[in-house]
């Protein structure tokens, strides 16, 4: 869907982006990471033409960027960033519709879509839709924000440190209800962001940049298990990487059956995370948690020896590899 090949950006002497290679396939979430003034934002707009690129090739679903009229483009791409761009003096649903009209959608189809997506954002269209962006909290500005992006569904979004600026409880909040949206409709994303831990939740690739080049791209759990050089790994966490990598499985993936030894007290959902079960373990000080499915059913047993002795087995077969 998005390839970027070469690809530099040079303003006067200094040089953003340097020959970068980069390729998101369609429906997968790519998240750009860096310390501040790495080039993650200078690439992201370079994508959707906000900013030129100085050489190399960039293509959207097979097509040079250059080959497309910039406004046109910009349309067809969902764009969030930090500070929303809402428009102070239009309210809620004039502002989520904006796209749609400027495409000429007929008005019982933009009225439609404003509220299907107030809705699937969780922004009643009673309460919200005449409200202005100074009545709203960050993170109702926000989704209006992501609302908006998506109004004209396209394919592709790109999304600016969009939740930089929001208090922890709300930015986790949004990024679990932007999880569950992609999980649903399969855009195409590429997600700028400083956060490592925001990252390696909601991306499926990640690509780590310094001084304007890529320093390593593949999986999260590819990266936490083989962080290219001492810099991807101090981003990674450092002694950290191992419950990093713990929150990215889940508990049904490391279980057992029932046994005749299944400890009654400590339950855990299936679907839980390696890194929550841990935490519980330490919580209620035991090395083993009984296993749940959805209706509280037991499924299962969770051990300590066991994930110990799988991690043990899975660095031999890296080291072997």
């Amino acid at each position: 869907m998005i390839e970027l090949s070469h690809v530099s950006k040079q303003f006067g002497d200094d040089t953003a982006v340097e020959d970068i290679t980069l390729r998101v396939a369609k429906g997968k979430f790519c998240a750009l990471v860096g310390t501040s003034g790495c080039g993650k934002s200078t690439t992201l707009r370079m994508i959707n033409r906000l900013i030129e690129h100085s050489s190399g090739d960039i293509i959207l679903d097979g097509q040079a960027i250059e080959q497309y009229d910039p406004v046109k483009l910009r349309r067809r791409i969902g764009y969030v960033i930090q500070s929303t761009g809402l428009f102070p003096h239009w309210n809620v649903a004039r502002n989520i519709g904006l796209v749609p009209r400027l495409l000429k959608w007929p008005a019982t189809e933009i009225t439609a879509r404003v509220e299907e997506l107030m809705g699937v954002l969780g922004l009643p269209v009673g309460e919200f839709a005449h409200k202005y962006p100074h009545q709203l909290s960050g993170g109702q500005a926000q989704r209006v924000g992501v609302a908006r992006a998506l109004a004209a569904d396209p394919d592709i979004l790109l999304m600016d440190e969009p939740f930089g600026a929001l208090d922890p409880i709300t930015r986790e909040k949004l990024q679990d209800e932007l999880a569950k949206l992609q999980a649903r409709l399969h855009k195409t994303i590429v997600f700028v962001t400083h956060d490592m831990d925001e990252a390696l939740k909601l991306a499926d690739h990640l690509v780590v940049m310094r001084d304007g080049r890529i320093v390593q791209q593949g999986t999260p759990l590819a990266l936490l298990q083989r962080p290219a050089d001492p810099f991807v790994e101090s981003l990674l966490g450092g002694l950290e990487r191992g419950l990093k990598q713990a929150a990215l499985t889940r508990v049904k993936d490391h279980m057992t059956s029932l046994g005749p030894t299944l400890p009654a007290q400590s339950r855990i959902p299936a679907d839980f995370s390696l890194r929550q079960a841990l935490s519980m373990m330490l919580r209620d000080h035991c090395d083993r948690l009984t296993v749940v499915d959805q209706g509280d059913v037991p499924i299962g047993e969770l051990s300590l020896r066991r994930i110990v002795k799988e991690a043990q087995l899975d660095k031999v077969s890296q080291r072997d590899a």
